[in-house]
This record gives C-alpha cells, structure tokens and sequence, in this order.
C-alpha cells in the first residue's frame, strides 16, 4: 500500500484538473484496500475510490480526505470464462480476450478507465456493454464481502447498483464470454480505435464523453415523441439519441469557459485547454445543459463524476 500526501489530482485525472487530496492511497488487493477503508475510518477521514482517473472531474479545492487508487489486479482464464480484477486496465482487458478468441467485448476498445470503473457506470460502446457477458461482482460493502450476479448488480444505461451505494468497493468480476476469431476480433478493436481517435486525440485532456446520450426507451412516451418531431430519425443509433446531436444543433462547438472548451471537431467533448478549473467546467456544462432543454425541452445529464 503506497500512501501520498497532498497528491495533486490534476496530475491523476485525464482531464488534468483538481486540487490537492490530503492522502492518496495507492492498493493492490483486497487486504490493502480493507486496511486503507479502516485507515480512513480511524482518522475519521472521508474517502473516495478511483480507478484510473477518467470520466472524473475533481474540485479545485482538492479533496480533504482519502483518495484510494484501485489498483487490484487479477486475470485468471478457465476456458471461456475469466476471472478480472477490478484494477486491470479495461483496454488490455480487451486486447488479452481477443488474443485468446473470447468474443463479446471488442467493440467496446478504446474506453478509458479500468474494468471496475466500466462495471461501475455500466459503459459500453457500439451496441456492447460491460454487463453483457457478466456473471457476477466481488465487493466490499463496507463490513465483509459479497458476490453479486449479473442480475443483482441493478445495471440501467450508465449505471448500477454501485453507482447508488458509493461505500461498496468492486474488487473483481466473472466474464463469460462467446467463441470467435483471435484475428476477427483483434481488426474490429483496432478499428474501433480508429473511430475514437478521430474524436479523442491522443493527448487531449478530457473526461471521454461528457453527456449520457439519450436512451429513448427511458424518456416518457410523450416526451420521446415530441424529440422525435425535433430531430432527424437517423441520428438515433442503437435505440440512443447522441447528445453530441442535440448539443451540435444548439450550437455547442467551439464554446468556452476560462480555459476549458468544447471541441470544434465534436459537440460532446468537453477538455482542459491548460489549466482550467473545475468550477469553469460546471459552468460550461450548466449553460450548455439549459441551451439543450430550451430548445428541446429536455435535460441532458453529465455521464462524467465530480468530486
């Protein structure tokens, strides 16, 4: 267990902005993580669990409490079945099922973070989502640990039971994955990559995609049938409206808060031109979100976490 103190969060977060956190505890399983949790209870300290700093927007006050990194790593294949600690990196998750021929999560490459931060906000990308082929979830709860199915996980668009209960603690999960081609799989990561570097740059100082798109199964059917009459029908993709669209359409490129920006090149990608604040990212996002409901009547949420 590495412990910091004042760690910037600025250096930790892809969107490079933050303050200070009083300690920044670094784990690598679970007996690290269950003495940091006691460590901060002790000192009467808030905390709050990391994985690789993305989809993460940090005060410019810092954090006065604990910062835990969830590094626990663990990759155990038997057969089409993996075991995957909650710390592995979810791209190199990917890339090791394509290089064994396990179908089901290739599209999805690329999305930043680790494999307990895509189970925890239920990503997904192209027509795939993280809790597709899950079997089950390895938390601490706060008191011991537990296992949860597929089913108990509560996964929503964008979201989980974790998500509702921020002392659990995901540690590792269970993937049952489909058989395919190690060569088939490997070329649609690739050019799924490609796709997404069109939109993410290497390099930029972003948070990935910054508005949850619009899953119209989830709007009432009143209000999913007066967008519809806004919008053009072909921007819906896989039953979700992009809020790059509505976004694009009130004219969100380009605009700015202090140093923080809309990309020219797309509408839902908000970043860091150097060294912006956290407070010019909410303001950005509060006019942008108010532009949107006046012209569609609806509200966009944040897919991004602030802390």
């Amino acid at each position: 267990m590495l412990i910091k103190n004042d760690f910037p969060l600025r250096d930790f977060t892809t969107i490079g902005i933050g303050g200070p956190a009083r300690l920044f505890v670094t784990v690598t399983n679970e007996k690290e993580l269950v003495s940091a949790l006691k460590l901060a209870k002790k000192s009467g300290k808030a905390w709050y669990v990391l994985g690789e700093g993305s989809n993460m927007v940090a005060s410019d006050r810092g954090f006065s409490g604990m910062i835990i990194a969830n590094q626990i790593e663990k990759y155990v294949r038997k057969g089409d079945r993996v075991t995957v600690g909650a710390g592995n990196n979810l791209f190199k998750f990917i890339m090791q099922l394509n290089v064994f021929g396990l179908a089901g999560m290739e599209r999805m490459a690329g999305i930043p973070g680790t494999v307990g931060g895509a189970i925890y906000g239920c990503a997904g990308a192209y027509g795939q989502e993280i809790r597709d082929h899950l079997v089950s979830v390895r938390f601490w709860d706060g008191k011991k640990f537990r296992k949860f199915s597929n089913e108990e996980c509560g996964f929503g668009y964008r979201g989980s039971a974790f998500k509702k209960h921020k002392n659990w603690v995901i540690t590792e999960a269970v993937f049952k994955l489909e058989t395919g081609r190690a060569a088939e799989l490997m070329k649609i990561s690739r050019d799924t990559i490609s796709l997404r570097e069109k939109k993410y740059y290497p390099g930029l100082k972003c948070p990935g995609s910054f508005f949850k798109n619009l899953k119209l199964d989830d709007l009432p059917a009143k209000g999913a049938k007066a967008l519809l009459k806004k919008i053009d029908p072909e921007a819906v993709k896989y039953g979700k409206l992009p809020s790059g669209y509505l976004l694009e359409r009130i004219g969100a490129k380009g605009m700015k808060q202090g140093r923080v920006a809309v990309a020219h090149h797309h509408a839902n990608l908000i970043f860091n031109t150097g060294g912006g604040k956290a407070a010019d990212v909410k303001k950005l996002s509060t006019r942008l979100k108010r532009l949107v409901k006046k012209k569609f009547g609806i509200i966009i949420d944040e897919e991004v976490q602030y802390l």
